[in-house]
């Protein structure tokens, strides 16, 4: 076995950097950067972890410790939460590098220093004279914030068995600890995952070139790398062997293999501990408390409801991808590792769609650009580059929000997709520190950034997103807006801290730009010529929007229905075994026989556990505010400013429904979702 020369490794770095070269060119000397520094060792960041929460341990101590004085009860929750974000703020690189550094020894201290900060949450959460400074302080608060505030810490509180007896309480805030550390521990193994497989130069020649060329290369064929990243869904799509398609299926199902199946077992194990100790039927019951659904009957139908409508066509939709794998000479059952591959054959048959096409009119360092124009039109904001000092890894970039014509930054946001080991997520939005007023009365500038294995370039061919990428950039795009445009006055209300089936809402909304010929025209960019992608092609690609609505929707069912039963009252539940019999029951999609998904199924093991039904619960006022007020302009900047300030700047001070009656100006219905839906089959 031989690895790829090494000019072309350098000629690739060399690739990545010119990515952030070019977004570098827009960097305004001007403006400085967000100051926080990410080049930290692994003894420097254990104990500067050690010692920002020791002293925040002390502040609170102090707090509770104080005579009661339910005058000032308010003052002294506020203190309480002020110390928290003070750590919280310190430590944004020590908890963060976890989730970014290729470095071994920093992850595992990067982790560490994470669960220190979680137990410290956790602790404060279960604390009985918290819980009772919050209901004095909810009983005196003057104004929403100051309540929702207090609800916040009353919630927490009952959800960690503040008002339990003090033995209880000591037991809960240990099982709590111990299910911390295991889902962190679930998600550095996926980090630390480095499977790959093998396939023959003959496997090889039916992927495109530039795909080839990311490969690292053997002595009989080259290596894929099994991941999060851009490159398997492109490989799935264009490779002709099933049975390289079939390693590859196998293999990412197996990430994270029997140790990150039995981290699933025991969490499953302490959550319906925990709930049952906090006084709860079940885990999805201790969950749903405090959320939009309120019972978990109530998100399973809605997902059973779902599956059920769209049953008859995810079955069509089968039956023309089975069709097409017949004609191909093939006649053995269609698998779940032929889904993607056939349905590209289907796009171009049908449609005349070819995503190889589309890629070239989507260089990311373009596409970054002028998505960010389209967000500044539409919230009335500016995007400008800036310098950062010592970034967490090679091209990482940092912008500097600001409203038109300010001198100093409102919010930042980093950009960090280039493909790198250590990261296994595919793009995601990382709030990294909150806006929130100081005691001082300034306000702290928030943090966001998007992070993750995006598509990877070579010097020849650069970094291009897929449509599907870009409609994921857009939607994390969405989370980033929520988490540096909010104006919320506290930490734990802002921005996107909302209710967590809401949580998904904006983001999803603004996937529907993705769709509207206007704005494709706009983002894209041919990687040679510059040009614009053709109307006949956007038009083309828009036509395949509901193509595979039927089994998309299923499979979202399916899982939101996966994810609440598992998490349901039943005792010594198989997760695997689980997955396996519900999936043939709610999908056409077949189940991958060997695997074991839960392993490396990151919503159940990232804190959307019991919440991942809120895909789909937060589509229903998603497309509802979008069909009412946006879609027949999405760039109406009076619409996209009400929508700012009515609906992302509150944050979490106010209850998502009021927070929609008022922008809609009526409560919000299901018609636009299940008009959409029928739409499937039909376009």
């Amino acid at each position: 076995m031989t690895s790829r020369p090494t000019s072309i490794a350098t000629a690739c770095l060399a690739a990545l950097l010119a990515v952030a070269g070019a977004w570098s060119a827009e960097a305004e000397p001007r403006l400085k950067g967000v100051g926080i520094d990410w080049a930290l060792d692994p003894e420097d960041l254990q104990a500067t972890c050690r010692r920002a929460t020791s002293a925040a341990t002390e502040r609170v101590r102090e707090v509770v410790a104080d005579a009661p004085r339910a005058a000032a009860s308010m003052e002294r929750l506020v203190a309480v939460e002020t110390a928290l974000a003070d750590l919280d703020g310190d430590l944004v690189a020590h908890t963060l590098l976890a989730d970014v550094t290729s470095d071994d020894r920093l992850r595992a201290a990067s982790a560490a220093c994470k669960q220190a900060v979680a137990e410290l949450h956790q602790s404060t959460a279960s604390d009985a004279r918290i819980l009772a400074l919050a209901r004095q302080a909810g009983e005196r608060a003057g104004n929403v914030a100051d309540r929702a505030l207090a609800a916040r810490y009353i919630e927490s509180g009952e959800g960690s068995g503040a008002h339990l007896d003090a033995g209880t309480r000591a037991v809960l805030n240990e099982l709590l600890d111990r299910l911390k550390a295991l889902e962190i521990e679930f998600q550095q193994a996926l980090a630390a995952d480095r499977t790959h497989i093998e396939i023959s130069r003959e496997e090889a020649d039916s992927l495109p070139a530039d795909l080839r060329q990311r490969l690292t290369a053997t002595e009989d064929g080259y290596q894929v790398p099994v991941d999060f990243s851009g490159t398997g869904r492109q490989f799935l799509s264009t490779m002709a062997s099933a049975d390289a398609r079939r390693r590859f299926q196998v293999a990412f199902l197996r990430r994270g293999g029997e140790a990150n199946l039995a981290r699933v077992q025991e969490a499953l194990g302490l959550r319906s501990r925990i709930a049952a100790l906090a006084g709860f039927e079940s885990w999805a019951d201790y969950r749903l408390a405090t959320r939009m659904a309120g019972t978990p009957d109530r998100a399973m139908r809605l997902a059973r409801e779902v599956a059920a409508g769209l049953r008859t066509q995810a079955g069509r939709e089968m039956v023309a991808l089975s069709d097409l794998k017949r004609r191909s000479g093939d006649a053995t059952p269609f698998a779940a590792w032929d889904y993607l591959y056939f349905k590209a054959v289907l796009e171009r048959e049908r449609y005349d769609v070819d995503q190889e096409r589309i890629r070239d009119y989507l260089p990311v360092e373009r596409v970054i650009p002028a998505v960010m124009s389209v967000y500044s039109d539409l919230f009335g904001v500016e995007f400008h580059r800036v310098e950062t000092e010592r970034p967490w890894a090679p091209g990482v970039a940092q912008y500097a929000i600001l409203a038109p014509g300010a001198d100093e930054p409102m919010a930042y946001a980093f950009f960090d997709l280039v493909p790198r080991a250590g990261k296994y997520l595919r793009p995601a939005s990382f709030p990294l520190r909150p806006g929130r007023r100081l005691p001082d009365g300034g306000y702290e500038r928030p943090v966001s950034a998007i992070i993750g294995n995006g598509p990877g370039g070579r010097p020849e061919q650069p970094a291009r997103f897929s449509h599907r990428e870009l409609v994921e950039f857009f939607h994390e795009f969405g989370h980033l807006v929520h988490t540096t445009l909010s104006t919320a006055p506290y930490a734990s209300l802002y921005g996107a801290n909302v209710r967590r089936d809401f949580v998904e809402m904006p983001s999803q909304m603004l996937e529907n730009w993705t769709w509207d010929p206007d704005i494709l025209a706009r983002v894209s960019s041919h990687v040679r010529t510059s040009a614009p992608m053709p109307r006949e092609l956007i038009d083309d690609l828009v036509a395949t929007r509901y193509m595979d609505a039927g089994v998309f929707w299923t499979r979202q069912a399916f899982l939101a229905a996966y994810d609440l039963a598992v998490h349901g009252p039943e005792a010594e539940i198989d997760a695997n075994a689980l997955w396996f019999n519900l999936m043939p029951k709610l999908t056409p999609l077949p189940p991958t026989p060997g695997t074991m998904p839960p392993a490396s199924f990151m919503p159940i093991m990232g804190g959307y556990d019991a919440g991942y039904y809120g895909y789909l619960w937060s589509r229903v006022y998603a497309q509802d505010l979008f069909e009412a007020r946006f879609a027949d302009d999405p760039l109406d900047a009076d619409v996209g400013l009400e929508f700012r300030r009515q609906v992302l700047e509150p944050g979490g001070t106010v209850e998502p429904d009021e927070l929609l009656e008022r922008f809609l100006g009526r409560p919000v219905d299901d018609r636009a979702f299940l008009d959409a839906l029928s739409k499937v089959g039909t376009e």
